[in-house]
């Protein structure tokens, strides 16, 4: 049996690479029948691919005197690169992955920034969905913020780690840190169903972030 596999009864041994953009949220959603995505949800893409377009239009636009609401010339030629920049930085960010059921294969945009891979394999070479959850010291109001995550592993750590579901939510005093986890761990279950693994339920204890910020 794989040594490293992680279990409820056993923090995770992770090595995968740190992050070095925005924690990007993916969702899961079943395509056809025969495919499964993970990849960012359409309000993400539409509000990257807004902020590209507005930059554009902003920046070559002052030149001509365009006026966008209240903005004038003057704030467009620089308001302009900044949401461009902002919206690239989203979509270096993201990551995506589909999983054909049918052929038992998996493509994946791997990778942050400029430098992103597509990796290709079969999903014998998966090994468990994991549920995760991170308390945030900080109080907040009302309570106390715990950041649940889905994340796929590969046998051996032959790719980095994937959180394929994100879910935050305020806790109160006294509760439990699982306590609001019902909705994502059924996804979870579901998904990992789908792809023929395992599913292990680890947010009754706290997890650190598994991908790190640079």
């Amino acid at each position: 049996m794989y040594p490293e596999r992680p279990t409820p009864e056993r923090p995770q041994l992770i090595r995968s690479r740190n992050k070095g953009g925005l924690e990007t949220p993916l969702a899961g959603r079943i395509w056809r029948e025969t495919r499964l995505i993970f990849a960012p949800p359409a309000w993400y893409d539409t509000l990257t691919y807004a902020c590209l377009v507005f930059g554009v239009v902003a920046f070559f636009g002052s030149f001509v005197g365009l006026n966008i609401l209240i903005l004038g010339p003057e704030v467009l030629v620089w308001t302009g690169p900044l949401v461009f920049f902002s919206g690239l930085w989203g979509q270096l960010s993201s990551e995506r992955m589909t999983c054909d059921t049918r052929a038992k294969s998996y493509a994946r945009r791997e990778g942050q920034g400029l430098f992103k891979r597509i990796v290709r394999g079969s999903l014998a070479e998966l090994d468990a969905v994991v549920l995760l959850a991170e308390q945030d010291p900080t109080p907040t109001l009302g309570g106390q913020m715990v950041v649940y995550r889905l994340v796929l592993h590969w046998k051996h750590n032959k790719e980095p780690l994937l959180i394929i579901g994100t879910e935050r939510h305020v806790l109160s005093t006294g509760m439990n840190l699982n306590a609001k986890a019902g909705h994502i761990a059924h996804n979870g279950a579901r998904w990992a169903s789908i792809l023929g693994l395992p599913f292990y339920d680890n947010s009754y204890f706290h997890s650190p972030e598994p991908l790190r910020v640079l």
